[in-house]
């Protein structure tokens, strides 16, 4: 496969001080290494807010702006506890989102918004695990989990949220 073959997809991402947040990947990458995984539903509110960062966002815009349209506003509330919780990790809170008062909810600005990279292609010319060699005996290769291209996944999600979208103005 030629070099220029390779697309490579960055995806994007908003760093804080002590973890990172990627949305394709509906995750928090904390600087020690540990990920936790959002749910749909708590990663919509939280790029929503990193979108808006700074600025307080109303219960109300929130949930008009991002929940499913067979979610009722309780869901939605509990959604924001539960993301609010997972700003917490060891027990410090790390991710800047707050309550302000009545007024809705902010997130500071993040130290960076940038677009991570995606990892590099595999050289072809380097041996891979699933090589097989003929002149060496046949070994149990270990189990590789499975998994979707994220553009597999990203087309998914926009028609998700397209077909919601459509549902809801119905």
């Amino acid at each position: 496969m030629d070099e220029e073959m390779v697309t490579k997809v960055n995806s994007r991402c908003y760093r804080f001080p002590e973890v990172d947040f990627e949305p394709e990947s509906r995750s928090l990458y904390w600087r020690d290494s540990a990920v936790t995984t959002l749910t749909y539903e708590e990663c919509r509110l939280l790029e929503m807010l990193c979108y808006h960062a700074g600025e307080v966002i109303s219960a109300r815009v929130l949930y008009t702006a991002t929940s499913l349209p067979d979610s009722s506003f309780s869901q939605h509330q509990n959604t924001l506890c539960s993301l609010l919780s997972k700003s917490y990790h060891q027990g410090h809170k790390v991710l800047p989102l707050d309550v302000v008062g009545d007024h809705g909810y902010r997130i500071s600005l993040p130290q960076k918004t940038y677009q991570r990279e995606a990892e590099p292609a595999p050289d072809p010319s380097t041996p891979d695990v699933l090589d097989i060699y003929i002149d060496e005996p046949m070994l149990e290769q270990p189990a590789r989990a499975s998994y979707m291209p994220k553009i597999v996944v990203s087309v998914i999600a926009a028609l998700t949220l397209s077909i919601g979208a459509y549902l809801y103005m119905i």
